[in-house]
């Protein structure tokens, strides 16, 4: 008993947490959870503009600005490359107490076509657009690159290039292309292709290039001859064993050509 009167306990409230009810907010899938895109379109953004580039490809006459943690990512002789020429760079200067002499440049030797190395940077950056060059000059020089430097992908995408426009006003050229960069399949794809079609054969065989050409010429004889073989006949050359490039096979069925005369 208080001057106010009776005191009654009140009820106690439960503390917060003891039966919790589960909540549920949805929230749209995150466009780059671990920002690679934003990284991959940032580069590509410093390239457009020339920014913080570090390094210039040399060749065709002109300079190309680039990024060296961009082609050492892509190209591990590309990297090595460049932490050659940075520690040769690095002693010279010491040696010299010379200050700053520039960026490094990187001599692309044997490529002369300004368009290649543009391909092969936009490769490097992943430009929008695909793979396209005007000419096959410069697609033999986007070849060299990719061989030289390793880079399979661009190499596969140079190669696909020289089945495009085929006609007999180019075939022998790509023909020496695809034996220069050891493209066996490609090589085999198109001279199957010539060898089937009888015009095209005889357009060919009557061009003063292809007669410049004794060693080629040789294995596109081959090739036909061996198409033009009994049915019963390859069975026997499969048993013999398949020879491991066209080398071969033109050395074997030459000395068999002879024996048979």
């Amino acid at each position: 008993m208080t001057h106010w009167g009776t005191v009654t306990a009140l009820q106690r409230l439960p503390q917060l947490g003891t039966e919790p009810v589960d909540l549920s907010v949805e929230l749209p899938a995150p466009s780059d959870a671990d920002g690679r895109s934003a990284l991959t379109e940032g580069i590509r953004s410093l390239y457009q503009k020339c920014q913080f580039y570090d390094v210039f490809l040399v060749g065709g006459g002109n300079r190309f600005p680039a990024h060296m943690a961009a082609l050492g990512a892509l190209s591990l002789v590309f990297r090595e490359q460049l932490v050659e020429m940075r520690a040769k760079r690095e002693a010279e200067s010491l040696e010299e107490s010379s200050a700053d002499q520039g960026h490094l440049e990187l001599h692309l030797d044997g490529v002369s076509s300004t368009e290649a190395i543009r391909a092969l940077l936009d490769f490097v950056y992943g430009l929008a657009g695909g793979y396209a060059v005007s000419s096959d000059e410069a697609n033999v020089d986007v070849l060299r690159m990719a061989k030289h430097y390793q880079i399979q992908a661009l190499q596969e995408l140079a190669a696909r290039r020289l089945v495009q426009d085929l006609s007999t006003a180019n075939i022998v050229q790509r023909l020496k292309t695809c034996r220069e960069f050891a493209l066996e399949g490609l090589f085999e794809q198109i001279s199957d292709e010539l060898i089937g079609s009888g015009e095209a054969l005889r357009e060919v065989a009557s061009h003063q290039e292809v007669e410049q050409e004794p060693e080629l010429l040789q294995i596109l004889l081959v090739r036909a001859a061996r198409c033009l073989r009994p049915p019963t006949e390859p069975a026997a050359v499969e048993k013999r064993g398949a020879p491991a490039t066209w080398e071969a096979a033109g050395a074997r069925d030459g000395k068999r050509a002879k024996v048979e005369r």
